[in-house]
């Protein structure tokens, strides 16, 4: 009893510090840093669409729009959002893309951009995330 007496201090502020590790370790709010998990489902193209695939796809399809692409050509039934890539990890993107109902689907005019934003929300724990595959791709430039 005097032990605890006599460092209640130092107890305390352990038992906060062992308290604050668990609640950063468990919370969902942070990467999972497994990335090799979300890379193997890249190579065989799994979470790569087509804009042909957008309109098969069931539930509300979301596209977010990262970068200067035209809207033009976009179908008109899907939710297209413009959001800026350096801002995908605010508060107000992310609860965004978590209340959406169906796939979220990632654009942009260079697909290394919309990789990249994949893999971070995948690492996040976020599933059904796809990249819309860039029409142009494989077309040569002239």
């Amino acid at each position: 009893m005097r032990f605890l007496k006599q460092y209640w201090l130092v107890l305390s502020i352990f038992l906060l510090v062992v308290c604050l590790v668990l609640i950063r370790t468990f919370n969902r709010e942070q990467f999972r840093y497994d990335a090799v998990k979300w890379v193997e489902s890249s190579i065989p193209g799994s979470n790569v669409v087509t804009e042909d695939h957008i309109l098969q796809i069931d539930g509300e399809v979301l596209l977010i729009n990262l970068g200067n692409v035209s809207q033009a050509d976009r179908k008109p039934q899907v939710n297209t959002l413009t959001m800026d890539p350096g801002l995908i990890l605010e508060k107000e993107n992310l609860s965004i893309i978590r209340k959406n109902r169906g796939p979220v689907i990632l654009f942009s005019d260079d697909s290394s951009v919309s990789a990249r934003v994949w893999l971070v929300l995948s690492e996040m724990g976020m599933k059904n995330i796809y990249i819309l595959q860039n029409d142009r791709a494989g077309t040569p430039e002239n």
